[in-house]
């Protein structure tokens, strides 16, 4: 059911991802369905975990594409920003925008997140290597983490693949600029 959950969700979006949709995917009767998630907020905050997976797995799909580059600050950025635009990253965007104005999926959503943020420190550090022992390398990953997210988000409106670029080169750029200016 959560497979199928996730399914939905990655490729309907949340607003066809209800219990009926989800009930049908997975040939599951109502009764199946709701004794495992008795709320449309518990199917959902359940999906985190599994978008986490993938989007696990999109960070190294995306590593594997990049290994030939060595510069030890662009390629993380570039992973990272590549892994948030796979499907999954979209899907978890969306569940945290649907939070906004729903306080059970904002609770369930944020338990989930919580839960998930070993995983999460555990990528960024064999991303980054080194780095976050660097003076503000801690600021730099996470305000990359805040830069590719967003860049994520507005590239689903403006899908400008130059730009988009071009953004990535100069957030690189300034990260060595503000490593630099910490080093002196």
């Amino acid at each position: 059911m959560l497979k199928a959950a996730v399914g939905v969700l990655i490729e309907h979006g949340l607003s066809k991802t209800t219990t009926l949709e989800v009930q049908k995917q997975a040939a599951v009767s109502r009764g199946a369905l709701l004794h495992h998630f008795p709320t449309h907020a518990d199917l959902l905050s359940k999906t985190v975990n599994e978008l986490v997976t993938l989007n696990e797995q999109a960070v190294w799909t995306e590593a594997a594409k990049l290994e030939h580059l060595t510069d030890p600050i662009a390629k993380p950025i570039w992973i990272l920003a590549n892994a948030y635009a796979h499907p999954s990253f979209g899907a978890e965007l969306e569940l945290w925008v649907a939070s906004r104005s729903d306080p059970t999926l904002r609770k369930a959503l944020r338990a989930a997140e919580k839960d998930a943020v070993e995983d999460h420190d555990r990528v960024l550090a064999k991303l980054f290597g080194e780095l976050p022992d660097q003076p503000c390398g801690q600021k730099v990953i996470f305000l990359t983490i805040e830069f590719v997210r967003g860049l994520a988000v507005s590239t689903l409106l403006r899908n400008d693949p130059r730009l988009r670029n071009r953004l990535i080169e100069d957030w690189i750029e300034t990260v060595r600029n503000l490593l630099k200016s910490e080093t002196k």
